[in-house]
Protein backbone atom coordinates (compact mmCIF):
# COMPACT_ATOMS: atom_id res chain seq x y z
CA UNK A 1 0.00 0.00 0.00
CA UNK A 2 1.53 3.65 -0.89
CA UNK A 3 0.02 6.72 -0.17
CA UNK A 4 1.20 10.54 1.03
CA UNK A 5 1.64 11.31 4.15
CA UNK A 6 0.83 14.70 5.67
CA UNK A 7 1.19 16.54 9.12
CA UNK A 8 -1.44 16.21 11.72
CA UNK A 9 -2.75 19.48 12.72
CA UNK A 10 -3.54 19.67 16.11
CA UNK A 11 -5.91 22.27 18.16
CA UNK A 12 -3.32 24.11 20.40
CA UNK A 13 -3.76 23.99 23.07
CA UNK A 14 -4.64 21.13 23.66
CA UNK A 15 -5.65 19.40 27.04
CA UNK A 16 -4.18 16.33 28.80
CA UNK A 17 -6.12 15.68 31.31
CA UNK A 18 -8.16 17.11 33.96
CA UNK A 19 -8.34 16.73 37.68
CA UNK A 20 -10.22 17.51 40.47
CA UNK A 21 -8.99 18.77 43.91
CA UNK A 22 -10.00 19.90 47.04
CA UNK A 23 -9.59 21.38 50.39
CA UNK A 24 -11.69 19.38 53.13
CA UNK A 25 -14.07 21.72 54.78
CA UNK A 26 -14.93 21.11 58.37
CA UNK A 27 -17.55 21.98 60.77
CA UNK A 28 -18.15 23.04 64.53
CA UNK A 29 -20.88 22.21 66.93
CA UNK A 30 -21.32 24.81 69.21
CA UNK A 31 -23.44 25.56 73.00
CA UNK A 32 -23.53 28.19 75.00
CA UNK A 33 -24.82 29.06 78.73
CA UNK A 34 -25.71 32.83 77.76
CA UNK A 35 -28.77 33.06 76.25
CA UNK A 36 -29.16 33.80 72.62
CA UNK A 37 -25.61 34.08 71.03
CA UNK A 38 -24.23 33.15 67.65
CA UNK A 39 -23.06 30.35 69.72
CA UNK A 40 -25.73 28.56 71.21
CA UNK A 41 -29.14 29.54 72.88
CA UNK A 42 -29.53 28.85 76.34
CA UNK A 43 -33.37 28.71 77.88
CA UNK A 44 -35.19 28.51 81.18
CA UNK A 45 -38.81 26.94 80.50
CA UNK A 46 -38.36 28.23 76.77
CA UNK A 47 -37.62 31.70 77.41
CA UNK A 48 -33.91 32.67 76.53
CA UNK A 49 -32.25 33.15 79.77
CA UNK A 50 -28.05 33.03 80.74
CA UNK A 51 -27.86 29.80 83.35
CA UNK A 52 -24.89 29.79 85.63
CA UNK A 53 -24.28 27.79 88.83
CA UNK A 54 -26.84 24.95 88.70
CA UNK A 55 -25.56 22.51 91.86
CA UNK A 56 -28.28 20.36 91.08
CA UNK A 57 -29.89 19.51 88.01
CA UNK A 58 -31.19 16.40 86.15
CA UNK A 59 -30.14 16.45 82.88
CA UNK A 60 -33.42 14.31 81.04
CA UNK A 61 -32.43 14.18 77.28
CA UNK A 62 -29.95 15.10 74.40
CA UNK A 63 -31.00 14.45 70.92
CA UNK A 64 -28.16 13.37 68.46
CA UNK A 65 -29.22 12.47 65.06
CA UNK A 66 -33.23 12.69 66.24
CA UNK A 67 -32.59 10.06 69.12
CA UNK A 68 -31.83 10.88 72.93
CA UNK A 69 -28.57 9.29 73.90
CA UNK A 70 -29.51 9.74 77.79
CA UNK A 71 -31.83 6.77 77.95
CA UNK A 72 -31.36 7.17 81.66
CA UNK A 73 -31.73 10.18 82.86
CA UNK A 74 -29.29 11.07 85.76
CA UNK A 75 -28.05 13.89 88.52
CA UNK A 76 -25.34 16.44 87.64
CA UNK A 77 -24.11 19.54 88.96
CA UNK A 78 -23.01 22.47 87.03
CA UNK A 79 -20.67 25.13 88.50
CA UNK A 80 -20.64 29.38 88.29
CA UNK A 81 -20.43 31.01 85.75
CA UNK A 82 -18.33 31.23 82.41
CA UNK A 83 -15.15 28.67 82.23
CA UNK A 84 -16.62 26.62 85.08
CA UNK A 85 -20.09 26.01 84.21
CA UNK A 86 -18.64 25.45 80.88
CA UNK A 87 -16.01 22.76 82.26
CA UNK A 88 -18.60 21.05 84.03
CA UNK A 89 -21.19 21.07 81.18
CA UNK A 90 -18.29 19.66 78.52
CA UNK A 91 -17.58 16.99 81.23
CA UNK A 92 -21.84 15.67 80.64
CA UNK A 93 -21.21 16.00 76.95
CA UNK A 94 -18.08 14.23 76.95
CA UNK A 95 -19.23 11.78 78.89
CA UNK A 96 -22.58 11.03 77.21
CA UNK A 97 -21.61 11.32 73.46
CA UNK A 98 -20.78 8.10 71.71
CA UNK A 99 -19.39 10.00 69.04
CA UNK A 100 -16.78 11.50 70.79
CA UNK A 101 -17.28 15.17 69.79
CA UNK A 102 -14.56 16.44 71.89
CA UNK A 103 -16.25 19.58 73.93
CA UNK A 104 -14.10 22.14 75.26
CA UNK A 105 -14.19 25.45 76.48
CA UNK A 106 -13.94 28.51 73.54
CA UNK A 107 -13.88 32.03 73.54
CA UNK A 108 -14.58 34.50 70.70
CA UNK A 109 -15.47 37.86 70.24
CA UNK A 110 -18.84 37.41 69.55
CA UNK A 111 -19.56 34.85 72.41
CA UNK A 112 -17.02 35.22 74.74
CA UNK A 113 -16.70 31.82 76.48
CA UNK A 114 -18.42 28.41 74.94
CA UNK A 115 -18.74 25.47 74.69
CA UNK A 116 -17.28 23.98 71.05
CA UNK A 117 -16.91 19.99 69.47
CA UNK A 118 -13.90 19.55 68.09
CA UNK A 119 -13.99 19.80 63.79
CA UNK A 120 -16.38 17.36 62.12
CA UNK A 121 -16.90 16.90 58.97
CA UNK A 122 -19.35 19.45 56.84
CA UNK A 123 -22.17 17.01 57.00
CA UNK A 124 -22.70 14.22 59.64
CA UNK A 125 -23.52 13.50 63.15
CA UNK A 126 -26.45 16.18 64.16
CA UNK A 127 -26.05 17.37 67.62
CA UNK A 128 -29.81 18.66 69.08
CA UNK A 129 -31.41 20.11 72.23
CA UNK A 130 -29.66 18.96 75.79
CA UNK A 131 -32.31 19.01 78.06
CA UNK A 132 -32.29 19.17 81.96
CA UNK A 133 -34.57 19.73 85.09
CA UNK A 134 -33.30 21.94 87.93
CA UNK A 135 -34.01 19.73 90.77
CA UNK A 136 -33.80 22.83 93.45
CA UNK A 137 -36.40 25.05 91.23
CA UNK A 138 -38.00 22.48 89.02
CA UNK A 139 -37.11 25.04 86.20
CA UNK A 140 -36.32 23.43 82.40
CA UNK A 141 -33.41 24.03 81.27
CA UNK A 142 -32.36 23.84 77.47
CA UNK A 143 -29.46 24.71 75.08
CA UNK A 144 -29.74 24.56 71.54
CA UNK A 145 -26.53 24.42 69.20
CA UNK A 146 -25.23 26.36 66.84
CA UNK A 147 -23.31 24.52 63.49
CA UNK A 148 -20.69 26.71 61.89
CA UNK A 149 -19.71 24.65 58.49
CA UNK A 150 -16.78 25.01 56.41
CA UNK A 151 -17.52 23.39 52.88
CA UNK A 152 -15.17 21.58 50.94
CA UNK A 153 -13.32 24.16 48.34
CA UNK A 154 -13.27 22.35 45.37
CA UNK A 155 -10.47 23.12 42.75
CA UNK A 156 -9.45 22.15 38.69
CA UNK A 157 -5.89 21.10 38.03
CA UNK A 158 -5.72 21.28 34.28
CA UNK A 159 -2.29 19.88 31.92
CA UNK A 160 -2.09 21.37 28.33
CA UNK A 161 0.29 20.87 25.75
CA UNK A 162 1.05 23.86 23.39
CA UNK A 163 1.24 23.83 19.67
CA UNK A 164 5.04 23.56 19.90
CA UNK A 165 4.99 20.90 22.70
CA UNK A 166 5.44 22.86 25.81
CA UNK A 167 3.33 21.83 28.68
CA UNK A 168 1.55 23.73 31.09
CA UNK A 169 -0.39 23.23 34.47
CA UNK A 170 -3.28 25.45 35.46
CA UNK A 171 -5.16 25.33 38.11
CA UNK A 172 -9.14 27.02 38.38
CA UNK A 173 -11.49 27.41 41.22
CA UNK A 174 -15.26 26.07 40.95
CA UNK A 175 -16.51 28.54 38.65
CA UNK A 176 -13.93 27.85 36.18
CA UNK A 177 -11.40 30.71 36.72
CA UNK A 178 -8.17 30.57 36.85
CA UNK A 179 -6.68 31.04 40.40
CA UNK A 180 -3.13 30.44 41.88
CA UNK A 181 -1.91 27.16 42.97
CA UNK A 182 -3.45 25.55 46.51
CA UNK A 183 -1.24 24.98 49.37
CA UNK A 184 -0.46 20.97 48.26
CA UNK A 185 -0.60 20.09 52.20
CA UNK A 186 -3.89 20.93 52.05
CA UNK A 187 -5.89 19.33 49.29
CA UNK A 188 -6.40 15.67 48.81
CA UNK A 189 -7.88 14.42 45.62
CA UNK A 190 -12.02 14.89 45.13
CA UNK A 191 -12.64 11.29 45.79
CA UNK A 192 -10.69 11.04 48.60
CA UNK A 193 -12.71 11.56 52.32
CA UNK A 194 -10.44 12.19 55.31
CA UNK A 195 -11.37 13.50 58.73
CA UNK A 196 -11.33 17.62 58.67
CA UNK A 197 -7.85 18.91 58.48
CA UNK A 198 -8.71 21.40 61.54
CA UNK A 199 -7.05 21.74 64.51
CA UNK A 200 -8.78 19.00 67.22
CA UNK A 201 -8.92 21.59 70.05
CA UNK A 202 -9.38 25.72 69.77
CA UNK A 203 -6.23 28.00 69.24
CA UNK A 204 -4.44 28.09 72.55
CA UNK A 205 -3.69 31.40 73.33
CA UNK A 206 -1.65 33.40 76.37
CA UNK A 207 -3.23 37.08 76.60
CA UNK A 208 -1.09 39.33 79.13
CA UNK A 209 -3.23 41.23 82.31
CA UNK A 210 -2.81 44.00 84.05
CA UNK A 211 -4.17 46.04 86.45
CA UNK A 212 -2.91 49.42 89.12
CA UNK A 213 -4.39 49.69 92.99
CA UNK A 214 -3.83 52.35 95.29
CA UNK A 215 -4.70 53.26 98.65
CA UNK A 216 -6.76 50.21 100.45
CA UNK A 217 -8.30 48.79 96.86
CA UNK A 218 -8.33 45.10 96.75
CA UNK A 219 -7.33 43.21 93.82
CA UNK A 220 -9.99 40.34 92.42
CA UNK A 221 -9.55 37.03 93.45
CA UNK A 222 -7.72 35.85 90.11
CA UNK A 223 -8.86 32.44 90.91
CA UNK A 224 -12.68 33.56 89.59
CA UNK A 225 -11.29 35.14 86.43
CA UNK A 226 -12.85 32.99 83.77
CA UNK A 227 -9.97 31.93 81.86
CA UNK A 228 -6.79 29.52 83.28
CA UNK A 229 -4.33 32.18 85.12
CA UNK A 230 -0.82 30.77 83.83
CA UNK A 231 1.09 33.46 86.04
CA UNK A 232 0.42 35.86 88.52
CA UNK A 233 3.18 39.24 89.62
CA UNK A 234 2.46 41.38 92.48
CA UNK A 235 5.25 44.49 91.84
CA UNK A 236 4.70 47.09 94.94
CA UNK A 237 5.71 50.74 94.39
CA UNK A 238 4.93 52.14 97.66
CA UNK A 239 3.04 51.45 101.17
CA UNK A 240 2.18 47.90 101.63
CA UNK A 241 0.30 45.34 100.51
CA UNK A 242 -1.66 42.56 102.13
CA UNK A 243 -1.49 39.54 100.33
CA UNK A 244 -3.89 36.04 101.06
CA UNK A 245 -4.24 32.82 99.33
CA UNK A 246 -7.99 32.16 98.66
CA UNK A 247 -9.95 29.29 97.49
CA UNK A 248 -12.45 29.43 94.40
CA UNK A 249 -15.39 31.58 95.29
CA UNK A 250 -13.51 33.67 97.55
CA UNK A 251 -14.39 37.49 97.25
CA UNK A 252 -12.66 41.03 97.92
CA UNK A 253 -14.61 41.85 101.15
CA UNK A 254 -15.06 38.35 102.72
CA UNK A 255 -12.14 36.02 101.74
CA UNK A 256 -14.00 33.05 102.47
CA UNK A 257 -13.55 30.35 101.60
CA UNK A 258 -9.71 30.35 102.98
CA UNK A 259 -8.57 26.95 102.31
CA UNK A 260 -4.81 28.19 102.45
CA UNK A 261 -3.02 29.59 105.84
CA UNK A 262 -0.84 31.85 103.57
CA UNK A 263 -1.47 35.66 104.98
CA UNK A 264 1.40 37.89 104.95
CA UNK A 265 2.19 41.63 104.45
CA UNK A 266 4.60 42.36 101.50
CA UNK A 267 6.46 45.87 101.95
CA UNK A 268 7.27 47.94 98.94
CA UNK A 269 10.07 47.84 96.59
CA UNK A 270 9.26 43.80 95.90
CA UNK A 271 8.45 41.51 93.23
CA UNK A 272 6.61 38.53 93.72
CA UNK A 273 6.13 35.93 91.30
CA UNK A 274 3.51 32.97 90.74
CA UNK A 275 3.59 30.71 87.45
CA UNK A 276 2.99 27.55 86.23
CA UNK A 277 5.37 26.05 82.97
CA UNK A 278 1.83 26.10 80.86
CA UNK A 279 2.08 22.35 79.42
CA UNK A 280 -0.57 20.28 79.37
CA UNK A 281 -0.20 18.61 83.10
CA UNK A 282 0.28 22.40 84.57
CA UNK A 283 -1.98 24.28 82.49
CA UNK A 284 -3.27 26.88 85.10
CA UNK A 285 -2.66 27.73 88.87
CA UNK A 286 -4.67 26.07 91.39
CA UNK A 287 -6.39 28.80 94.04
CA UNK A 288 -6.61 32.16 94.16
CA UNK A 289 -4.43 35.30 96.02
CA UNK A 290 -6.32 38.58 96.73
CA UNK A 291 -3.76 41.76 97.04
CA UNK A 292 -5.06 44.50 99.11
CA UNK A 293 -2.89 47.90 100.13
CA UNK A 294 -2.55 48.19 103.37
CA UNK A 295 -2.69 52.08 104.27
CA UNK A 296 -4.04 55.03 101.75
CA UNK A 297 -0.36 55.27 100.85
CA UNK A 298 -0.39 52.21 99.05
CA UNK A 299 0.38 51.63 95.53
CA UNK A 300 1.09 47.89 93.79
CA UNK A 301 0.69 46.64 90.09
CA UNK A 302 -0.76 43.25 89.44
CA UNK A 303 -0.31 41.47 86.33
CA UNK A 304 -1.26 38.20 84.78
CA UNK A 305 -1.59 36.10 81.91
CA UNK A 306 -4.64 34.07 80.87
CA UNK A 307 -4.66 30.70 79.23
CA UNK A 308 -7.71 30.82 76.77
CA UNK A 309 -8.91 29.33 74.10
CA UNK A 310 -10.23 31.32 70.79
CA UNK A 311 -11.31 30.20 67.30
CA UNK A 312 -9.48 32.75 65.64
CA UNK A 313 -6.21 31.74 63.75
Amino acid sequence: MSGTGAALSLDCPQTLSTECWKVPGYRYVSYDNSAATPCGVSAINGTAAGICERPNVRVTSWVINGKNVIADPFTDGWDLCGVPFLSDLAATLNTWDPFAGGWTTAFSDACAYFLRSRALPPTGTKYGVLTAVDIDTKETITFTPVDTVVADTYYRRITEVDCDGTTTTRWTNDAGATVPAPDPAQIVECTVQVTPGARVTPTQRVRPRIARFTGTASSTNLDRIPADVQSMTLTVLAGAVRVRAAGSGATNSSGGPTTYGDDVTVPAGITLTWAVDGDSNDLALDGGLIFTGTAAGADFLVHWTEHIYTDAD
